[in-house]
C-alpha cells in the first residue's frame, strides 16, 4: 500500500482506493455478474424461439385422408422476411452482449482477484481494465449505429441538427387525403 501511494515522479502521495474481499465479491457480483447473467438468459430466451422457427418443419408420416395430395409448407414472403430480421436482431444482441463482456470482464474479474493475492495487481493495469470498461460505453453508440438502420438514421439526424435528407417520409406528413372502407370484413384504404 505504500508503494502504490507515493508517487515517486511528483514527489506526493495520493490516495488509493483498496477493496476487501468481500466487498470486491458483493460489489463485482452486483454490478457485473448478475446483470451479464440476466442478460444472458434474457437473451438465450429471445434466440432460442428464433432458433426453432428456422429449423424445416417435420411432415407427418400419416397419410392425409381428405386431401389427394400432401400439403408443402412453404414460407410465405411475410415470415421469410420476419426471420431474416429476427436473425439480424438475434445477431445485434449477440455482438453488443458480446462487446460488453470483453469489455468489462478483465476489470471485474480483477476487482475479485486483486484482494485475494496480496493487492498485486499493477496500478496501470487496474488503469486499463477500468478505460476499456468505459470504452464500452462510447462504443455502444457506434455499434447500435453500425448495426441497426432505424438508430443510424436517427443518429445522423442528431449528429447533423436534423438534416432533412437523413429523414423518413412520415406516413402522418402526407398531404394526399385518405379514407378507410370495410368490404368483406377487411378495411382498405382509399387515396
Amino acid at each position: 500500500i505504500q508503494q502504490r501511494q507515493f508517487n515517486k515522479a511528483s514527489n506526493s502521495t495520493y490516495c488509493i482506493f483498496m477493496v476487501n474481499k468481500p466487498y470486491a465479491i458483493t460489489c463485482s457480483v452486483v454490478a457485473f455478474y448478475i446483470p451479464f447473467l440476466l442478460m444472458a438468459l434474457a437473451y438465450h430466451r429471445i434466440y432460442e424461439p428464433q432458433q426453432h422457427s428456422q429449423e424445416p418443419q417435420q411432415h407427418s408420416q400419416e397419410p392425409q385422408q381428405h386431401s389427394q395430395e400432401p400439403r408443402q409448407h412453404l414460407p410465405d414472403q411475410h415470415s421469410s422476411h420476419r426471420m431474416k430480421t429476427e436473425t439480424k436482431a438475434a445477431k445485434t444482441l449477440c455482438i453488443i452482449m458480446g462487446c460488453f463482456c470483453l469489455c468489462w470482464a478483465p476489470f471485474f474479474v480483477t476487482n475479485i482477484v486483486d484482494p485475494f493475492i496480496n493487492y498485486s495487481v499493477p496500478g496501470k493495469l487496474w488503469t486499463a481494465f477500468l478505460w476499456l470498461g468505459y470504452i464500452n460505453s462510447g462504443l455502444n453508440p457506434f455499434l447500435y449505429a453500425f448495426l441497426n438502420k432505424a438508430f443510424r438514421r436517427a443518429f445522423l439526424i442528431i449528429l447533423c441538427c436534423g438534416d432533412e435528407r437523413y429523414r423518413r417520409p412520415s406516413i402522418l406528413g402526407q398531404t394526399v387525403p385518405c379514407s378507410t372502407t370495410t368490404i368483406n370484413g377487411s378495411t382498405h384504404v382509399l387515396r
